[in-house]
């Protein structure tokens, strides 16, 4: 077996694979722009003569043991560019490592005592988690790098959407689970990673994985959390979804995406969530007006104001399928969301008296949401238990009979 086939590297996980592919299709200007100045040889200029100002460069022959450490991690992770390490003034304080990229070259920037205070292991986890952000940004012609740049740059605008925000807050705390990935490989302990990561977290000269594992295994006993900050994953966070990944590979994904994305709420989708409820939206809108007695005026004019090019089709087994399983995962907001979107159906309708109610109760009882829909019908059509009650005792006959004389 040659070296080559032994060597492991992280794979981008399926939320930035979905990011880039949502860039790239739907922002394909802003894309082709920040790819084609993606090599730009004035910016990589400035970088080098940047950490020249302001850094103590490791030379090789001055510091064997550190490049030889480097040197094996980039073996580990086939990472065949060259590498400078360097020391950033300890004057600016704390413990932190990072990568200054530029195209073909590798530089990392040491700030504090980090190497008198990780052992070997930690090291290589260290500075293989920093040379896996040069090997992200190398995948796909550039195109995670180029990602990154344009959420960037829309979430950096003064008429930003929300989702632009999240998106890109989502995206640096994915690609954080990805380095960690590679500094798993090149330290091959998930200890090693996790006590690189405690170290340079809390300054501590000596601590413990597995006691900060059990710390974390605490948290989640109590919880179900959710990564809050802007461009890291909280510590406990990282360091299971280490462990979970030394254990089970990539199969612990969708527990790393509960952890980095929680439930979906309204008010806190990105761009790949809100592309899914708005596709949702539309199975859910051709469901209701599936059967032609409902396909009044009124009513496509209403679904047409959520897409212009709505066109009503026949409804087919399984299409709310998968609203039902995305509905199961998502906080109150959203299961909210789709009831309005029932109810504002059920309140365009003048022309077919009580049936827009009973198709609106039918529907949302085969989502799940029948208690909540109920609770809201009340609500805003002023409706009386006794005759919501009464509404749903009806609903299904209702329904079948008006669809039934529809029929030739």
């Amino acid at each position: 077996m040659t070296a080559e086939a032994t060597v492991q590297r992280p794979r981008p996980l399926a939320y930035q694979r979905a990011i880039a592919d949502y860039l790239r299709a739907e922002e394909p200007g802003i894309w082709e722009w920040f790819s084609s100045n993606r090599f730009r040889e004035k910016h990589a200029e400035q970088v080098r003569l940047d950490i020249l100002k302001a850094t103590y460069r490791l030379e090789r022959g001055g510091h064997d043991e550190l490049y030889a450490i480097a040197d094996e991690v980039r073996s580990a992770l086939g990472l065949g560019i060259p590498l400078t390490i360097y020391q950033a003034p300890a004057a600016e304080g704390g413990m932190n490592a990072f990568l200054a990229w530029i195209p073909g070259e590798a530089h990392i920037v040491l700030k504090g005592p980090v190497l008198s205070s990780l052992r070997p292991g930690e090291l290589r986890a260290i500075l293989g988690h920093e040379l896996s952000h040069a090997i992200l940004y190398d995948l796909d012609e550039g195109a995670y790098l180029v990602a990154g740049q344009v959420l960037q740059a829309m979430a950096g605008d003064a008429n930003a959407d929300p989702s632009h925000v999240e998106s890109a807050r989502l995206y640096d705390l994915y690609t954080e689970v990805f380095a960690d990935r590679g500094s798993l490989l090149a330290s091959g302990s998930a200890a090693d990673s996790i006590a690189a990561l405690l170290k340079v977290e809390t300054g501590l000269a000596e601590v413990s994985a597995e006691s900060y594992l059990r710390q974390a295994d605490e948290i989640f006993a109590q919880a179900s959390p959710r990564a809050e900050q802007l461009t890291h994953p909280e510590a406990f966070i990282r360091a299971r979804a280490l462990a979970l990944w030394e254990s089970k590979g990539e199969e612990s994904d969708p527990d790393v995406a509960r952890m980095l994305e929680g439930r979906p709420a309204l008010g806190a989708l990105d761009l790949v969530a809100r592309r899914r409820v708005e596709d949702l939206t539309r199975d859910l809108l051709t469901a209701y007006l599936g059967p032609e007695t409902f396909r009044t005026e009124s009513a496509v004019g209403h679904a047409r104001r959520f897409f212009a090019d709505f066109a009503p089709s026949p409804r087919r087994t399984g299409d709310l399928d998968g609203l039902r399983g995305f509905l199961e995962g998502c906080d109150a907001s959203i299961r909210d969301y789709f009831c309005y979107v029932v109810l504002d159906l059920v309140a365009v309708e003048r022309e077919l008296e009580d049936v827009p109610l009973a198709r609106g109760l039918v529907l949302s009882a085969e989502l799940g949401l029948e208690g909540r829909f109920s609770e809201l019908v009340g609500k805003e059509l002023k409706l009386s238990k006794k005759a919501l009650a009464a509404a749903r005792a009806g609903a299904a006959g209702l329904v079948a009979r008006a669809v039934g004389e529809a029929r030739p």
